[in-house]
């Protein structure tokens, strides 16, 4: 989904798809927008991935794939970026500085014990409204 726009996986998805991408409005193509989905629907549970934090080309169309138009019209593209960043570097710097940090580093227990811990089910996972439909792992 995320790599779409760098080889080996610009290939891998055209051969899954027949030759052809997916449909425009399916393909990963802006920040604010993925961010929306996964915060306000249930069954959107994608996460990030390494490469958000240390791989500005996976923003860039630097191939100048034909990505096709989302149903409004909009050309896809390079990914569109959180108006906090200006470009591919600023978004992976930032991203990185706020991961590094010191807030993250007195809190990664936290985040620890909700997916590998105790939090994990029961009553704590309650609690922690740690809970997701039974399909999606």
């Amino acid at each position: 989904f995320y790599l779409l726009r760098l080889e080996p996986f610009t290939t891998l998805a055209l051969h899954l798809q027949g030759g052809r991408f997916d449909h425009a409005d399916r393909l990963f193509h802006s920040i604010p927008q993925t961010w929306e989905g996964v915060l306000n629907n249930p069954s959107d549970v994608k996460e990030l991935i390494p490469e958000f934090f240390y791989m500005p080309e996976f923003l860039v169309n630097m191939s100048g794939f034909d990505l096709g138009e989302k149903q409004n019209g909009e050309k896809v593209n390079d990914v569109v970026l959180p108006p906090w960043a200006s470009t591919p570097e600023e978004f992976i710097r930032l991203n990185r500085e706020a991961l590094e940090s010191e807030y993250v580093s007195a809190h990664l227990h936290e985040w620890i014990d909700l997916i590998f811990g105790y939090k994990q089910r029961g009553k704590a996972a309650l609690e922690a409204h740690n809970l997701f439909y039974h399909l999606t792992y």
